[in-house]
């Protein structure tokens, strides 16, 4: 565990070093090496499967996806707004959990949920108003690598609200 709180933080000290705007990603010499990467994630396969539910951490029961995989919310997105403020470059970072309707089914999680427009003409999944994304570095159900990057990204419980722990 230590290990992923290591990488977690210089993880999020390269971020905060290159910024999340197009420019600070896209420039210079490194444009070529920036690698296009869905900035959305697909629903589970099976139409009736829950696009998020609960799971077990160390934190505590926290939402995950569908496929099991941590969701976070980002602190300067607006709650109740008609889109989250990650954008493109951000995007690369934090995929959105996304929806093909804007009834998402789920499972456990007791708070107020909703849709915006997403990317890529998707519904982009709001827990009490807030969009959540994906972190790229969470590798496999059970990651939290994303938990506190920055001091703007966390993950959430089952009533919808920031977990501000980090162990």
């Amino acid at each position: 565990m230590r290990r992923q709180w290591l990488f977690a933080t210089v993880a999020s000290s390269a971020l905060i070093l290159t910024g999340c705007s197009p420019d600070a990603l896209d420039s210079g010499d490194n444009a070529d090496n920036v690698t296009a990467i869905s900035t959305s994630l697909s629903p589970p396969a099976a139409a009736d499967a829950p696009l998020l539910k609960t799971a077990d951490s160390p934190l505590g029961t926290i939402a995950v996806d569908g496929e099991g995989m941590t969701v976070y919310v980002y602190n300067p997105d607006e709650e109740n707004s008609q889109a989250g403020s990650c954008d493109e470059a951000c995007l690369r970072y934090w995929p959105a959990v996304t929806s093909v309707t804007d009834s998402p089914i789920v499972e456990g999680i007791d708070a107020v949920i909703d849709t915006v427009d997403g990317p890529e003409g998707s519904f982009q999944i709001t827990v009490n108003g807030k969009p959540v994304y994906r972190y790229l570095d969470d590798k496999v159900p059970g990651d939290m690598l994303g938990q506190s990057v920055g001091s703007l990204w966390w993950m959430i419980d089952a009533a919808g609200n920031p977990v501000f722990k980090t162990e």
